[in-house]
């Protein structure tokens, strides 16, 4: 086992020993450099400029802080006068101004007792007078002074304490920071503070404002490498040196932000859950957090938020409209306002934008609290990053590694639970598919557990349902069974494609079709639309086949790439057509003068005309007798296809 859980470490800078920290600080040097060098350049006998550090949950804000606070102390100069006050992440006892001074000089006489002894008690004594903060402040600030001694006040979500003081004290509070040399405020803020853009509010473009990115790749290396054990280095370093576009892969899909990727790197690296633990302790403690931020939103802001973080993928306008029933120039204005408050992203795509949820780990906790149970909603995310990290063969390896572990009780019970659900999404194969769901199924009733109620039924469960149906000619209520499972593997999007065509539905027969063709993700969109075209004739959809196939064929003519597989799919094509006994269509095709067929395809051309003898008895004395050879090979392989028809049929009853 990986002891991905030594210490939760990881996840809370502020626990960390600090030499353990200090050697995991690899990543925002620069960062740290920029601010601690106005700390250290700074006159200190006038007011100083404060800053506010900006990046999502997890972007690694708090380590900067804390980073700040360390180097503060040891740097021999400042460390005589200046004194870094760092409060917890969460302040919810400070509601007013008066109260921050009480909690600042709180920490000065806890921490620093041997300089400010009785600085609270003797503040408090002015506690029944109206004008208690004037007092209070005063008090505090002259006593600082006294000792020749400056504050640097270190605030993580400072957004929502200054959110917490009323209009009055907010004008107080900059009136303070404007003046006063006693302090200085580095902040930490998961969005830029609103009154930054409000020149009506009393910070309106006030503080300094540093954002933070996510990691690019080569930081994401550095820091994955920095919070690694000995074991999971070995692993790691065997990542990048053999198969980087892996992490390229895993950076893009946690957007770099620090957190979440040593997260689904220790998931992926735990063998029993452990890792899976720590995210599901983490997901509840920012329950609070996440669920005031959506509380906050008005009504049709929280659906749009809704809808696109279930989604977990990017969405169009057109689509995010259709989802909530709203008109797309109604919903760009709304759309706006999320990205302003930083809750989404967009990304321009031509004409169009694509929105998607920004802060990866919001839209985690969102799917985990959020999702349908017994629907791959609540592991979107999981089957986002098996699918991208793993290949066809690995993610088989994995599930079978994964029944191992559960038959030796080795896994936690919330990681059996979700790791079973993401993999049986993942498109593995349909027999895993099925075992997986059925080990979990007994390993989960073995542990008396709750989630065995939420399991999802397997691709062959759900199939055994509809093929109740099937078998009454019933295609319209199997349809439904499959299309109601919410299941989109290979498998079931072949029966649909089927079922369609079977119901005589033949737009979604088309629809289905194509996306099974492109479960492999090797094919070309003209690829996809040829062999899309053949297989509709495996299921006897000649007039689509022949309306899909003409469109293939100009947007092939338009775009020559892949010049020798095309070839290839519009003779296996013919070949299929032919077996089928769709002579006259056939000819009627390869006659088509736009696209020259019969003199490119000249053996499959005299193949047709051999097997129409008895309507052109003198074409097929035309062919040379250096096309003897390939033209006995076509009609073999018609032959071998014709008692193959309906194969496609035959393999759904199976």
């Amino acid at each position: 086992m990986l002891q991905t859980n030594n210490s939760r470490y990881k996840y809370t800078p502020d626990e960390m020993p600090e030499d353990e920290f200090l050697k995991r600080f690899v990543v925002r040097e620069k960062v740290f450099e920029e601010i601690f060098k106005d700390i250290k350049a700074s006159d200190y006998e006038v007011s100083n400029q404060h800053f506010i550090i900006v990046g999502q949950r997890g972007q690694g804000k708090t380590t900067l802080l804390r980073k700040i606070l360390i180097e503060t102390k040891k740097d021999k100069n400042l460390s005589k006068f200046l004194i870094p006050v760092k409060f917890a992440e969460e302040q919810y006892q400070i509601r007013s101004l008066s109260r921050l001074w009480e909690e600042v000089a709180d920490y000065l006489q806890s921490i620093y007792e041997d300089i400010f002894p009785n600085i609270l008690d003797d503040m408090e004594e002015f506690f029944d007078d109206e004008d208690y903060e004037l007092k209070a402040f005063s008090y505090f600030e002259k006593h600082i002074k006294k000792q020749n001694k400056k504050l640097l006040i270190l605030v993580d979500n400072i957004d929502e304490l200054i959110g917490k003081f009323s209009e009055k004290e907010q004008r107080r509070f900059r009136e303070i920071l404007l003046t006063s040399s006693s302090f200085r405020i580095i902040g930490g803020s998961t969005k830029m503070l609103e009154q930054h853009y409000d020149y009506s509010k009393p910070f309106y473009e006030f503080f300094k404002i540093v954002k933070l990115k996510g990691f690019n790749s080569e930081e994401s290396k550095k820091f994955l490498l920095s919070y690694a054990n000995t074991e999971e280095k070995k692993k790691i370093k065997e990542v990048i040196e053999n198969t980087p576009e892996r992490l390229e892969v895993i950076r893009q899909l946690t957007g770099g932000v620090p957190r979440t990727l040593v997260m689904l790197f220790d998931i992926f690296l735990d063998e029993e859950g452990t890792a899976f633990d720590d995210l599901l302790k983490i997901l509840d403690e920012v329950t609070p957090l996440y669920k005031h931020r959506m509380d906050d939103l008005p009504a049709q802001l929280q659906e749009l938020v809704h809808t696109i973080a279930i989604n977990w993928d990017g969405m169009y306008t057109k689509n995010i409209a259709r989802k909530t029933r709203m008109e797309s120039k109604a919903i760009s204005s709304q759309l706006k306002k999320l990205e302003k408050f930083e809750i989404i992203e967009s990304e321009s795509v031509g004409k169009n934008k694509i929105y998607k949820i920004k802060e990866r780990f919001f839209n985690i906790w969102y799917l985990m609290r959020f999702g349908r149970k017994k629907d791959r909603q609540r592991v979107e995310w999981l089957i986002a990053f098996l699918n991208s990290w793993c290949s066809k063969d690995e993610l088989e390896n994995k599930a079978i590694d994964f029944m191992n572990k559960l038959k030796m009780g080795e896994i936690k019970e919330s990681y059996a639970f979700h790791m079973c659900e993401a993999l049986s999404y993942a498109g593995i194969k349909l027999e895993t598919e099925n075992e997986l769901k059925c080990v979990t199924n007994k390993y989960l009733g073995s542990i008396n557990s709750s989630l065995k109620c939420d399991l999802s039924k397997s691709d062959k469960q759900v199939f055994e349902e509809a093929k109740v149906f099937i078998d009454n000619k019933d295609y319209h209520t199997a349809i439904e069974i499959l299309e109601n499972s919410n299941k989109s593997s290979e498998f079931i999007t072949q029966s649909l494609s089927i079922l369609y065509n079977l119901a005589k539905d033949y737009s979604k027969t088309v629809k289905y079709t194509k996306l099974f063709v492109s479960y492999n993700n090797n094919y070309s969109p003209e690829e996809v639309s040829f062999m899309s075209s053949r297989i509709l004739i495996a299921t006897n959809n000649f007039e689509y086949s022949f309306k899909l196939l003409i469109e293939s064929l100009e947007q092939y003519s338009k775009n020559k790439e892949n010049e020798y597989v095309i070839n290839y799919l519009i003779r296996q094509y013919f070949i299929e057509l032919i077996s089928r006994k769709q002579y006259f269509k056939a000819k009627e095709l390869l006659e088509l003068k736009a696209y020259n067929l019969k003199e490119k395809f000249k053996p499959i051309w005299f193949a047709l005309m051999k097997l129409m003898e008895d309507e052109y008895p003198n074409e097929f004395k035309k062919m040379g007798s250096e096309l003897e050879s390939s033209v006995n090979e076509v009609i073999i392989k018609i032959e071998k296809l014709r008692n193959e028809n309906n194969k496609l049929q035959s393999n759904l009853y199976k």
